[in-house]
């Protein structure tokens, strides 16, 4: 029996779910393309809970809420992607991480609780097309 190979995990941000599911973003053929070789080599996706709220929110603010509800439920309802939440130690780490680059004005709260969700599951890479992310110290992809 062969040895089982643990699936690579890659944190997916916001920037890359905008490309994803807009046709008209000008990074959608290459994160549909990087998503689609991925899956096919095992890697599983995580979602933190407050990069899915950025996200659906704007899908209801710029697409409607029925266009939310749907996007929602194909994220929920991959097989690939799983939704996880942060926690307090999180929310501190985030803050801390926030002060510490008061001169980035890109990165956001949102990105510092990835960063510390990150750093909390061992994740070193992310699918996102924020800068940020390898400001900060993480593997960017594709």
């Amino acid at each position: 029996m062969g040895k089982r190979v643990k699936p690579e995990v890659i944190y997916l941000d916001t920037s890359a779910l905008i490309a994803l599911f807009n046709s008209r973003d000008k990074n959608h053929k290459s994160a549909k393309n990087f998503l689609e070789r991925t899956v096919l080599e095992g890697s599983l996706f995580v979602i933190g809970r407050p990069v899915l709220l950025e996200f659906i929110n704007g899908a209801s603010k710029h697409q409607g809420k029925r266009v939310a509800i749907e996007l929602r439920k194909s994220i929920i309802q991959s097989k690939f992607i799983w939704i996880e939440n942060e926690n307090e130690s999180d929310w501190q780490r985030a803050w801390s991480i926030f002060e510490r680059f008061d001169d980035h004005n890109g990165m956001d709260l949102t990105d510092c609780l990835s960063f510390a969700m990150m750093e909390r599951l061992g994740i070193k890479k992310a699918f996102t097309y924020d800068a940020d992310f390898e400001t900060y110290g993480f593997v960017k992809l594709p």
